[in-house]
């Protein structure tokens, strides 16, 4: 009799722990990834290097093993393919129809907010550049962009100048699977995030996130800080909010996340949405800052099975993201043992190393590692921030100049 396995499509940095996780749980491990050096590659059983967004392809490539349960931590562009193979592979736990939709289309998440009457702000999604411009010129300065179906904060960009929305629609188109582009209003205020997991219509757990990112013109998320400092009536009233949109979306179990800003106001105006696992190491946060292990709990859910959500501790916790503003070679790191030996320091992953090709953080998928620091307070965590950024230190050698070009649309990988 073959092994049951867990297939996990993606093979990046927010995926690979699952990989482990399932291992642990004596599951073998199909994993799927397009970039044959992906981190998944060395640690599956059985590894197809392809494209996630062919369900049909997949499920005809591991047609000869016993395939258990489907997931895919961090990827909104693989939740449709998560979806169709648990309906083909029959697998026990199956998706949401409309959260999977909320996770990938980033406009029908605004209809969905519409529909239950959260506040909203402006917005227009479209394939056609000159009704995107039009919009554009009837909403505030600056306006941000971005593909209406993609993830990992590709194509995204910050207009503040009229002149340059032109190329900003062109970049985010490239990186739409769909051709769609969104223009959304700028939101001003407190930007969060919020793991959350619901269990039977409830929700089991959430943690609610202070998100520090880049600025314009990207807005990538540079570090999570856990719990975020809300008014207990603000925090009330998100809890209901994400049973609103949940309840409307038919999703009863599992994981999901949004990105919200509160304004000054005290009002919460929900960016996005996935019904998955968080990316940017949300898990480990969790797990560091609760004790709670998101990875198994999602793991079991779509297994079947029973799973554990009670939180063993409460820490303040901080994520950062390790990054480089430089394209090139990675040649040395300075001062990882001494950032170890931090006593805030909980975690520290370096997904690259010396001679590792790097590149600048303009897009999610370009970090460097994690490093992970709790602490008793506030001011001790920030504290211990500052002092971990003045101690690890990438020597990157810059690569030398390549003629600019427009990325590969999205659309052609997919065959």
């Amino acid at each position: 009799m073959t092994k049951p396995h867990i297939l996990v499509l993606g093979g990046g940095e927010d995926q690979l722990p699952a990989y482990h996780e399932a291992r642990r749980l004596g599951y073998g491990v199909i994993g799927v990834d397009q970039r044959p050096q992906a981190l998944g590659a060395a640690a599956a059983d059985h590894f197809l290097c392809m494209t996630t967004r062919a369900p049909e392809r997949i499920a005809a490539a591991v047609g000869h093993l016993d395939v258990a349960a489907v997931i895919s931590p961090a990827s909104d562009a693989a939740q449709e393919s998560v979806a169709e193979l648990s309906r083909i592979l029959g697998t026990p736990h199956q998706p949401a129809p409309d959260a999977v939709r909320a996770s990938v289309d980033k406009g029908y998440f605004h209809t969905v907010l519409e529909r239950i009457g959260l506040p909203g702000y402006g917005h227009l999604r479209s394939k056609d550049p000159d009704e995107l411009r039009l919009a554009a010129a009837t909403l505030p300065l600056p306006v941000i962009v971005k593909p209406n179906d993609s993830s990992g904060s590709k194509g995204v960009r910050v207009v503040a100048d009229p002149a340059a929305l032109p190329a900003a629609l062109v970049e985010a188109r490239a990186y739409s699977f769909s051709g769609e582009v969104i223009v959304e209003e700028m939101l001003l205020g407190q930007h969060l995030s919020a793991e959350a997991f619901l269990r039977d219509a409830k929700l089991a757990t959430i943690a609610v996130t202070e998100r520090a990112t880049t600025g314009a013109p990207h807005m990538i998320t540079t570090a999570h800080t856990v719990p975020a400092e809300l008014t207990p009536a603000t925090e009330i009233r998100l809890r209901s909010m994400i049973m609103d949109i949940c309840v409307a979306l038919g999703h009863t179990d599992g994981p999901v996340n949004f990105d919200f800003v509160v304004d000054r106001t005290e009002e919460i105006r929900f960016i996005e949405m996935g019904a998955r696992l968080g990316g940017n190491g949300m898990p480990l946060l969790v797990r560091h800052a609760y004790g709670i292990n998101t990875y198994e709990a999602a793991l079991r859910l779509a297994l079947g099975q029973d799973f554990d959500l009670a939180p063993r501790h409460d820490k303040k916790t901080a994520l950062q993201i390790l990054t480089t503003d430089t394209d090139g070679v990675l040649r040395t790191v300075e001062g990882e043992d001494a950032v170890r030996a931090l006593p805030q320091t909980a975690e520290l992953r370096l997904f690259a190393g010396p001679g590792s090709q790097v590149r600048r953080y303009t897009q999610a998928g370009r970090k460097l590692g994690y490093l992970l620091l709790v602490a008793d307070g506030y001011a001790e965590l920030r504290a211990a921030q500052e002092q971990a950024r003045a101690l690890l230190r990438f020597g990157v050698e810059p690569a030398a100049p390549v003629p600019a070009r427009r990325p590969e649309p999205l659309t052609e990988k997919v065959r």
